[in-house]
């Protein structure tokens, strides 16, 4: 149980030009009440090595399914807030507007990862910087979206936010692809990601992802020593076909984006990385594309969690068509598809 009061002031716990919201809390645990002043304030360069430590025991980063340098790296957060107090690092939310650059869909708010200490859960304060960093913005749109885990749709069922679809998490051998035969080559070529026109690429990312994303394509190349990547074309029309992006993180790789016009394109992208890597891998798949479930537990892949998207507003901007075409998402599943 706990209840608190807020205020607004300069915060001792944090770099004194920085303003914060401090808030009293009065937790009950073990038949004691505990008085416990929080303060909210940005996440700051010299936070990022806190931030990775709380993040040890969050079970999303503990089996890899993304790592804290894929997040960041990944969703780059536009704001990012935690909560702090007298026993440190207490909660992190983060959050980033998604703009469609057109007159007809508004912008949208991603709700990025929320996480609370594991010794401070259950006494309110996840929801207290879940709704301080959605007022943030509030002013410029009602539209918010999240990916969220199964346990906690009740939670934003409560606050008015719908279920869209949702994303099923798997994991397996990458060199499972690697012998796969009775495909069809005929017609198509392989190329690295990295000698490939993303002009061409992100042009046919679009015809699936709701944006334009030229920028994400541009980074990626800035970033060729964690990543790989591979792209499918017609040797008669030079046009794309598909694509796929692996992410590197430690124990694991992480497919995603895996878009394909069919499930040939998209093995014979899986083999050709499987020739050149090997190691456990990690993706995720709409799971109204059930032929691409069924494909990867075909060979092994197990599941491991089940994601929803939930929003606020009736803007849908996800047509279920394209999810045909997509094998597996990008690797910022925490935040957009």
């Amino acid at each position: 149980m706990s209840d608190h009061e807020s205020t607004s002031e300069v915060s001792c716990c944090a770099d004194p030009s920085i303003l914060t919201s401090q808030y009293s809390f009065w937790l009950y645990r073990d038949e004691k009440i505990e008085s416990l002043n929080l303060f909210i304030r940005p996440m700051m360069s010299r936070d990022i090595y806190d931030i990775k430590n709380f993040f040890q025991d969050c079970s999303i980063f503990q089996c890899a399914a993304i790592d804290l340098s894929m997040y960041y790296y990944a969703f780059r957060p536009k704001h990012s807030y935690v909560i702090v107090s007298k026993h440190g690092l207490l909660a992190h939310a983060s959050l980033k507007q998604w703009d469609f650059h057109n007159q007809t869909t508004p912008a949208v708010l991603m709700l990025g990862l929320v996480y609370v200490r594991s010794d401070y859960r259950k006494f309110g304060i996840g929801e207290l910087l879940t709704n301080y960093v959605l007022n943030l913005k509030s002013k410029e749109t009602k539209l918010v979206h999240a990916n969220i885990l199964t346990k906690h749709l009740p939670f934003y069922i409560r606050y008015g936010f719908q279920a869209s679809f949702s994303l099923v998490n798997l994991m397996g051998k990458l060199s499972d692809f690697f012998h796969l035969t009775n495909l069809n080559e005929d017609d198509i070529h392989l190329q690295l990601f990295e000698s490939s026109d993303i002009l061409d690429v992100a042009t046919y990312d679009h015809q699936i992802y709701p944006t334009y994303r030229i920028h994400y394509f541009e980074q990626l190349r800035e970033h060729t020593y964690s990543i790989a990547g591979y792209v499918a074309r017609s040797t008669k029309t030079n046009s794309i076909l598909g694509y796929v992006i692996l992410n590197f993180s430690q124990a694991y790789i992480k497919c995603g984006p895996l878009y394909a016009d069919n499930s040939n394109i998209a093995l014979l992208l899986l083999r050709q990385c499987a020739i050149d890597y090997d190691g456990m891998m990690l993706l995720s798949i709409p799971e109204d594309n059930r032929l691409a479930i069924k494909l990867f537990e075909s060979k092994h892949f197990k599941q491991t969690e089940i994601l929803h998207r939930v929003h606020t507003g009736n803007e849908n901007i996800f047509q279920k068509k394209c999810f045909e075409r997509i094998w597996a998402i990008t690797d910022d599943w925490l935040s957009l598809i």
